[in-house]
């Protein structure tokens, strides 16, 4: 191979490595400061917005080790502090199976079912249609809730996040890898226009539980 070609692969390939890692530092960026296991530092009346994820493994009854976490974190809070409502967003089955769990759970407060939040970015977008002055509380995993800060922020939310923890058997750096290539999607996301996944308008769709 050529030398102008061996140089001109060498300064793409580090390119695509300072991408990938600035991307990375700049959406984490959003988290500092923002993340709170300490119920007392949530807002009164917040708005927690709870980021589906599937509660088993594809084609098994494996627990994915992210699900249940989630809905314990909230549980938690909604004990601790004073919550206006939990949006419940994810695919369809998702947000149906959080609310059924909360409900089941004893939480008091209104549980809205957000069944268009098909991807975080939706999530957020819908948050700032139909809660624009509302404080936002994202629950989610550490990495996850950073990411949707990012995004938060990019729409002009108050947010803040109180992460979940893991699941037994829950592959941490599995996850951590998966949501490194996330990170940067979310800002290509965020430049082509935030454009959503489902044609139902970010202001529609919601609708209370009880």
């Amino acid at each position: 191979m050529p030398r102008i070609f061996k140089t001109a692969l060498r300064w793409t390939l580090w390119g695509v490595a300072a991408f990938f890692v600035l991307t990375n530092v700049w959406v984490w960026s959003a988290g500092w400061g923002r993340l709170t296991t300490d119920a007392s530092q949530v807002p009164p009346d917040s708005i927690v917005i709870l980021l589906g994820t599937n509660q088993y493994m594809p084609e098994s009854r494996v627990p994915t080790g992210t699900y249940q976490p989630r809905i314990d974190a909230t549980i938690e809070l909604c004990r601790q502090a004073k919550v206006k409502a939990v949006v419940c967003s994810g695919l369809m089955d998702q947000s149906l199976a959080m609310a059924q769990q909360l409900e089941a759970a004893g939480v008091k407060c209104p549980l809205i079912e957000d069944p268009y939040g098909w991807r975080t970015l939706d999530s957020v977008v819908r948050a700032k249609a139909q809660y624009p002055n509302e404080h936002i509380v994202f629950i989610s995993q550490d990495w996850h809730c950073v990411r949707a800060l990012w995004l938060a922020d990019r729409a002009g939310l108050n947010a803040s996040a109180y992460p979940a923890g893991f699941g037994s058997g829950f592959s941490v750096w599995r996850s951590w890898l998966r949501d490194f290539f996330a990170k940067p999607k979310a800002i290509i996301d965020w430049v082509m226009g935030d454009a959503l996944q489902t044609s139902m308008p970010a202001n529609e769709g919601n609708h209370l539980r009880r």
